[in-house]
């Protein structure tokens, strides 16, 4: 009797709930069947996947990510420095989280950065000690622009990358730099919007904030948010910008600086320590989730790479790939995720 009573209680739920209540309630029982049959059900697979998968075999393709090939003397140069050896080893990890969870990928890829740093750090500038944003800062000024000032290619290649940021990070950029989002974690929230500052200038920043009324801890509508987005599209793509009738233009240090403090560090502590819902075993899932996972795991594995390449040269340990290796493998992949975007 008890059992019916359930039955009839969990119809009429069924019958008053909103259409996105009842996918949320499908998912949920998803969740519950993948949790109750596993390990004989296998890897999670969705209608998630499952479109994800459809859309690879219509470009011809089995991943969107590309390594970078390393060179024929890599060996030489990984097996006696066991530290590079150690990243390296970490690197390859992420090759085993995709194509269906480059987020994973993307903790993988930024961990492997901050080792490698850190490692740098010790090597390079052994008396700094510093928080990590400061070692970013480091990085793209010390490692980063020399190679972008001096090599063409470089530059166009790190200006793709800031020019064709999906949407969806920037809506996370705005969210997480403007807006205390209730996914965030609270003590961090406010290092972001400080880091924010910083980078793009406290006067830009306040004009962004007074010109979209935005304030924290109350979520702006879609149309705000959109818009907003759209402002910081211009302004990472290097683009002169007119806001609150104050003119502004941010060179492409503190643009790749902005990413990767701004975004990429808030999202990896958002996943390490914050309270976030699986992106891939949700009802919300789309192509443009894949696309911001991928554009975050791409450039993290970029950067990464670029400095490894930077490291060897510098201490002249050989050609553990080649610059053109890298800048390939960016192509590549650059190009797949903008044409996810497309289909997203």
């Amino acid at each position: 009797m008890e059992s019916k009573n359930f039955k009839r209680t969990l119809r009429y739920i069924k019958m008053v709930m909103t259409e996105k209540d009842k996918r949320e309630l499908l998912w949920t029982e998803k969740r519950i069947t993948y949790n109750n049959t596993w390990p004989e059900a296998g890897q999670w697979y969705s209608d998630v996947q499952q479109m994800l998968d459809e859309w690879l075999h219509g470009q011809g393709i089995t991943q969107i990510f590309e390594p970078v090939r390393l060179s024929e003397g890599a060996k030489d140069i990984l097996f006696p420095n066991a530290k590079l050896n150690k990243v390296f080893s970490g690197i390859i990890d992420i090759y085993d989280e995709l194509p269906y969870r480059p987020d994973e990928g993307f903790n993988i890829a930024w961990r492997s950065l901050e080792i490698f740093m850190n490692h740098h750090r010790s090597i390079a500038w052994p008396k700094d000690n510093d928080k990590a944003t400061h070692l970013m800062l480091r990085t793209v000024k010390e490692l980063i622009m020399p190679l972008i000032n001096n090599d063409l290619r470089v530059k166009e290649m790190w200006e793709r990358f800031l020019s064709e940021i999906p949407i969806s990070v920037l809506r996370f950029a705005i969210m997480r730099c403007f807006i205390q989002h209730d996914l965030a974690i609270t003590d961090k929230a406010e290092k972001v919007s400080e880091r924010a500052k910083d980078i793009l200038t406290k006067e830009l920043y306040a004009d962004i904030k007074a010109k979209y009324k935005l304030e924290e801890t109350v979520k702006p509508s879609a149309d705000v948010l959109r818009r907003s987005s759209l402002l910081l599209q211009k302004i990472l793509r290097g683009e002169k910008v007119t806001v609150n009738n104050n003119e502004y233009t941010v060179d492409i240090e503190k643009r790749l600086l902005f990413m990767l403090s701004c975004v990429l560090y808030t999202y990896r502590c958002e996943r390490f320590h914050g309270d976030y819902f699986s992106p891939f075993k949700s009802d919300m899932a789309t192509l443009n989730t894949y696309a911001f996972s991928y554009y975050l795991l791409t450039f993290s594995y970029v950067y990464l790479w670029t400095l490894i390449y930077q490291f060897c040269e510098w201490q002249r340990l050989g050609e553990i790939c080649s610059l053109a290796n890298i800048l390939t493998a960016a192509k590549t992949m650059q190009e797949r995720i903008k044409l996810m975007v497309k289909k997203g």
